[in-house]
């Protein structure tokens, strides 16, 4: 009996912290506060991907009507776990005007010990959209209480509607529905 008790309890919280995401992501992509942003804030910078390849907000976000930001950490299991879903979004959503890309907070410029991690795991979950190195500052632009969080951002740079926090594959469908409607 005790141990039909101890795993329920073990599973409970193993749904509860799959359901909610991980810590707040400490990577070293700058300080900064780690509330959400709100919409309506601009966001502008420059870093590459994780091949090495430079990438400039201003032409990554100019190409799509919205571009969806899932910040993730190699330390995040419920990150990993959505990643073959927003994958199957990234396809569906790119004839509509929608990008997704990725923010890997625990791999950056200055510290890509994590790089190979991230590489197996993009690997692993079959992703094929444009996953980021944090670049100094990141965290100050895009805070991520806790991670994923994910963030929505128009053509011209501008955070719209709300950040989700946390795994929510259904919610990120539903805000990009809206966003891509107005």
């Amino acid at each position: 009996m005790k141990k039909k008790t101890v795993l329920a309890l073990l599973l409970t919280f193993s749904m509860i912290f799959a359901m909610t995401g991980c810590g707040g992501g400490s990577g070293s992509s700058g300080s900064g506060d780690q509330s959400a942003q709100t919409a309506g804030s601009s966001i502008s910078f420059q870093t590459t991907d994780l091949d090495g390849n430079a990438v400039d907000s201003k032409d990554l976000f100019a190409k799509n009507k919205i571009t969806m930001i899932n910040i993730w950490g190699t330390y995040c299991g419920p990150c990993v776990e959505e990643m073959p879903e927003i994958e199957v979004i990234s396809k569906e959503y790119a004839d509509k005007g929608a990008a997704v890309v990725g923010l890997v907070v625990d791999v950056t410029e200055a510290d890509d010990s994590k790089l190979a991690d991230a590489h197996d795991i993009v690997k692993d979950t079959g992703v094929t959209y444009l996953n980021l190195k944090a670049w100094d500052g990141s965290n100050s632009q895009l805070a991520a209480p806790g991670t994923p969080t994910t963030y929505f951002v128009d053509s011209e740079g501008n955070l719209v509607g709300d950040p989700i926090v946390g795994a929510n594959v259904a919610k990120y469908r539903e805000t990009l529905d809206g966003l891509l409607a107005e």
